[in-house]
């Protein structure tokens, strides 16, 4: 995509700017000109019947300069599916690119196109700021919270949310944009973490020549794979009137002791795990430290039924007889003898509905998932289902697997078309494997080619991230990084990320080193500074 450009400074971010003289005069009677604009379904490339701005809004700030509000539907095909409702902001002075917000869990709001891209850095303006057009939409449905699935009984909103709802929602907002500058953009990309960073590898797969580039951050790319995980650890917990159930205070005691024991195979103890392969290679001995002696079972040590049934399944994951989507079978564990906090759930009690939070968050995600995408017949028993033989429901897992999941590792035609991704992974993610986007990461180069992977892709395992937060939360630049690679050809080096946590670790940094390195101190200097410390791959 072809525009004209230059480049002028906003405080400490470096902001490109579009030449257009139409995009440079874009005000608020040109927003309100925008209001009742139609877009016909012959706009759209999948199936809707058309897309309708309901609103403008012209807003003035001091933070994000002035920009143009706009909000609208795309209408569904079904009678009774619901619309995707969407929001496209148009900054008074664009800088030629385009940014689509990825949501999170099952959507339902709007994300937020106003706040920096997932993980973004806190002390530079904005993309909006910057003069980047942001859009996004609540994937065809809304709904109380993220964590409800019930608008998947309908087809038509189950495929929206699966995939459509992404190059839909880019159709009605090219289309706008067209309207507001007259003018097609330098770049279009994608940004987004768990859900959205599984829409932003989707972009990438399906629309290889609509997207110049896009970030995807702890993808729940296996998502039928990672709800299967979910299920079997329903079984593992809540089996045997929850004989499988690991209270809290032990979990946290587990945590600590494990990060305890690994902490200085980075170099330094700093609180971190940041040699996780090393620190996995010792995760018998966590078993060992915790298991009950022989003849005593109370809340203070492992049963062997919860290490064989609970840690094991949070550990190692599963293997299936029969394969999904792309031919995955196998969900890596997580890192849950090497510091993170397994979400295992406040109460022992089971029931039906299973909520996240009194119950393990990921036995309450797969709930959802079997009760509204998988159950169509209202026979389904949830507290009893087994991954291995999943009878009748076979067919329909694969089903859903091949409409949503995102793990397809020929991305060829996205990097013929120039296109390029930003993969950042989170070593403490308790909801997302590590290994498992791992093990994608490395079926894309055992696939292209190691020369043709690192053309296009840079993947990021960064130590102490978890699942959007963790003991390390950082913040660092990807979208300048992806920018400057897709649009000047720099490669990502050298790009340090700061701690955002709230404790005295905040205002850290450390390197963001491209993976297998992690970053090892030099062994002297300052254990809060990027700078003395060095990306190591052993």
């Amino acid at each position: 995509m072809n525009a004209f450009y230059l480049t002028a400074s906003v405080g400490m971010a470096a902001c490109l700017i579009a030449a257009d003289a139409k995009a440079a005069e874009f005000g608020e009677a040109a927003c309100s000109d925008l209001s009742g604009m139609v877009i016909t379904r012959e706009s759209i490339s999948l199936p809707t019947t058309g897309a309708e701005v309901s609103k403008t809004e012209w807003v003035v700030t001091d933070d994000l300069g002035s920009f143009c509000r706009v909000s609208g539907a795309t209408h569904p095909v079904d009678a009774e599916a619901p619309p995707i409702q969407w929001e496209i902001d148009l900054p008074s002075i664009w800088n030629g690119r385009m940014l689509q917000y990825g949501g999170g869990g099952y959507n339902g709001v709007l994300p937020d196109m106003l706040g920096p891209v997932v993980h973004g850095p806190l002390d530079t303006p904005v993309p909006l700021a910057q003069g980047y057009v942001t859009f996004g939409s609540d994937s065809g449905h809304t709904a109380m919270s993220t964590n409800d699935a019930s608008f998947a009984r309908n087809a038509e909103a189950l495929a929206n949310y699966g995939y459509m709802h992404i190059r839909k929602t880019l159709d009605v907002a090219l289309m706008v944009v067209g309207a507001a500058y007259e003018t097609e953009p330098v770049a279009v990309y994608y940004a987004g973490g768990s859900t959205g960073g599984r829409e932003a590898l989707i972009a990438a797969l399906r629309w290889p020549e609509a997207y110049d580039g896009v970030i995807s951050y702890y993808p729940t790319a296996n998502f039928v794979g990672l709800r299967l995980w979910g299920s079997a650890l329903n079984r593992a917990i809540y089996d045997d009137a929850s004989a499988g159930w690991i209270p809290p205070e032990l979990v946290k005691e587990i945590s600590a002791f494990a990060t305890d024991r690994c902490d200085e195979l980075g170099g330094a103890k700093d609180g971190l795990v940041a040699n996780m392969a090393a620190c996995r290679e010792q995760s018998s001995s966590v078993i060992e430290h915790f298991a009950c002696p022989e003849g005593r079972a109370d809340d203070r040590c492992l049963t062997p039924l919860q290490i064989e049934r609970t840690i094991r399944t949070y550990h190692d994951g599963y293997t299936l007889p029969y394969e999904l989507a792309n031919g995955f079978n196998t969900y890596p564990g997580y890192n849950s003898l090497e510091g993170v906090i397994t979400n295992l759930g406040t109460k022992r009690g089971y029931a039906e509905p299973v909520i996240s939070g009194p119950n393990a968050h990921h036995a309450a995600r797969a709930y959802e998932f079997f009760q509204h995408m998988i159950d169509q017949d209202d026979t389904f028993k949830y507290s009893t289902f087994d991954i291995a033989e999943p009878g009748p429901y076979k067919e329909r897992l694969i089903e859903i697997s091949e409409m949503i999941d995102a793990n397809d590792p020929d991305l060829s035609a996205f990097a013929q078309a120039g296109g390029k991704l930003i993969l950042v992974q989170g070593a403490e993610d308790p909801s997302v494997s590590p290994w498992g986007t791992v093990a994608y990461h490395d079926k894309i180069v055992e696939t292209l080619g190691e020369d043709t992977a690192s053309n296009f892709m840079r993947f990021y395992m960064l130590p102490g991230l978890a699942h959007g937060g963790g003991s390390f939360a950082p913040a660092w630049n990807s979208l300048a990084a992806l920018d400057s690679w897709v649009i000047d050809g720099i490669e990502p080096v050298d790009y340090a990320a700061t701690d955002t946590t709230d404790g005295v670790t905040r205002g850290r940094t450390l390197p963001v080193c491209q993976y297998p390195m992690w970053p090892r101190f030099k062994g002297q200097g300052d254990m809060r500074s990027a700078a003395d410390f060095v990306c190591v791959s052993n």
